[in-house]
């Protein structure tokens, strides 16, 4: 795996203060703040025989959720998306607590433009009560526009909902 650049320029910078530093009050400083972090990631170990390490779990309801989206690269994103490393992404945000807030903020704007979606597609049917069918791919209108929002907004919401949902359990675990 790749390490990001600004984690390696942050530990080159680090070990270069180590190596060459002269002042002792700085390698005394570094060497605690490293502390936390080493006890972080036993705790993200720990945390991890807990909580779900992806969400490939989700991939035959993100299937279903997914087969009559038009965007290809959206379908093709999401089902990525469940593969990747809750641990790393943990590891690379700025602190749990924010990344959890963000995402229920991302749950409730999409719920916002699922709902905004069904309304405007609910207005293209004859009869507003009857089920909303998604479009045939090559369609297009402001019917086939809203749907695939919609369809979107379902799709986004499963993978959030149970990203949150394993964030949370991190946290529980005792991870920051």
């Amino acid at each position: 795996m790749i390490m990001p650049l600004n984690k390696l320029v942050h530990a080159v910078g680090i070990s270069a203060v180590l190596m060459y530093g002269s002042v002792c009050d700085v390698g005394i400083s570094l060497a605690q703040d490293s502390l936390p972090v080493t006890t972080q990631s036993a705790v993200m170990a720990l945390a991890a025989k807990q909580c779900p390490t992806d969400l490939s779990s989700l991939q035959p309801k993100m299937n279903k959720a997914l087969q009559f989206i038009k965007s290809a690269s959206f379908r093709k994103a999401m089902l990525t998306s469940l593969e990747a490393s809750i641990p790393e992404a943990i590891f690379q945000s700025d602190g749990l607590a924010q990344q959890i807030t963000f995402l229920m903020e991302e749950i409730a704007r999409q719920e916002q433009e699922r709902a905004h979606a069904e309304k405007v597609a609910r207005e293209g049917l004859t009869d507003p009560s009857q089920p909303l069918k998604p479009c045939r791919h090559r369609k297009e209108s402001a019917f086939c526009y809203a749907m695939d929002q919609y369809l979107v907004s379902i799709a986004s919401n499963l993978a959030n909902k149970n990203f949150l949902s394993a964030l949370q359990c991190y946290q529980r675990e005792g991870v920051r």
